[in-house]
């Protein structure tokens, strides 16, 4: 059968246009063409996608996506992250260049190549695709499992390498479709598509400052490339603060097997369940990991640039205390996920 012709999606009010494939996401479509509409999260939760749909049609593929109201809807208002086109359209939207990372997105097939088990509930699935894995740390990319047409976004844990690996640490939900999937289902060999690299809360190089990288839960996986980030031949970060909270000991990695030596890091690990650190015979922190950082990072605060990963509750509780302290917004970069 002959290729289904690309839509255009054309940008109201703007000279910008471009073309999305049917089934293909609006807003992912309008990135790799380098068109800054605002995103966060590409999994329908954080709303940051909004657009206003002005002509055509389109499938919504998330009709109960929490990132948008019923009263937004009734306005022609739709997620560009949860919708592809059926006809040619035109959206109206915010367009601001820094929603553009500075590498391209794409959409390619990977092979599914190694996995390692990182705690009880995270494993590290490494994938292998032609030509190298261009992108920064922090970001994420989205993969897209065809045998269940389903797709989920995940940071990658790995560095940029020409050998073309992609490396994901992904936790299991226990209801999780997508990652029980990629836990008892994949096999070595099998394919899926990556697409990326996306997300804004990506390492700026060119900095002198010491970082701070604040994660729980799967949000391991961007705070360990981060702190693996080789600058050569440039001005780099100084010391690197990793500090990293879990429930119980079980969900406490060996960071000394995942931070390559020579980069100078120090590690806070904390739990913040006080049954589980007695029944497991813990030594270390018990307390939420916004609690670790006030109690280990040396002050002022204000000094510093930070990098956050993990549930949204965490980053709201994180972002307030770092405000409260005098850090301004814009030292302090992260990607929300739903």
């Amino acid at each position: 059968m002959p290729r289904a012709a690309p839509y255009q999606i054309r940008v109201a009010d703007t000279e910008y246009s471009y073309f999305c494939e049917p089934g293909e996401n609006i807003l992912r479509a309008g990135l790799r063409a380098g068109i800054g509409i605002p995103y966060e999260c590409n999994a329908g939760g954080c709303g940051s996608c909004k657009i206003e749909l002005v002509t055509g049609e389109i499938e919504d593929l998330m009709p109960a996506a929490p990132g948008i109201r019923a009263r937004e809807r009734k306005r022609n208002r739709v997620l560009a992250c949860q919708c592809t086109p059926l006809t040619n359209c035109e959206i109206r939207t915010r367009v601001a260049p820094e929603f553009i990372a500075p590498v391209p997105s794409l959409r390619f097939e990977a092979r599914f190549v190694a996995s390692r088990d990182i705690t009880a509930d995270i494993r590290e699935f490494v994938f292998a695709a032609v030509g190298p894995s261009c992108f920064l740390p922090g970001q994420y990319a989205v993969l897209n499992l065809p045998s269940l047409h389903r797709s989920r976004a995940y940071s990658m844990s790995n560095q940029p390498n020409k050998a073309g690996e992609w490396g994901f640490m992904i936790r299991r939900v226990p209801d999780g479709l997508v990652s029980n999937y990629l836990f008892d289902v994949l096999k070595i060999g099998d394919s899926i598509y990556i697409e990326g690299p996306l997300g804004l809360a990506y390492l700026r190089p060119h900095t002198s400052r010491d970082i701070v990288c604040v994660a729980g839960g799967s949000g391991l996986a961007p705070v360990v490339s981060i702190v693996n980030a080789q600058q050569s031949g440039e001005p780099g970060p100084g010391t690197r603060w990793l500090f990293y909270g879990g429930r119980g000991p079980a969900d406490i990695p060996e960071f000394g097997q995942l931070i390559l030596t020579g980069t100078p890091t120090r590690v806070h690990t904390s739990v913040s369940v006080a049954a589980l650190a007695a029944g497991a015979g813990w030594r270390g922190d018990v307390c939420f990991v916004h609690e670790l950082l006030e109690r280990n990072l040396p002050a002022p605060l204000a000094t510093y640039d930070y990098y956050l990963a993990g549930p949204p509750p965490m980053i709201e509780v994180l972002v307030r205390m770092l405000v409260a302290q005098k850090v301004s917004l814009g030292s302090i970069r992260y990607d929300r996920f739903f």
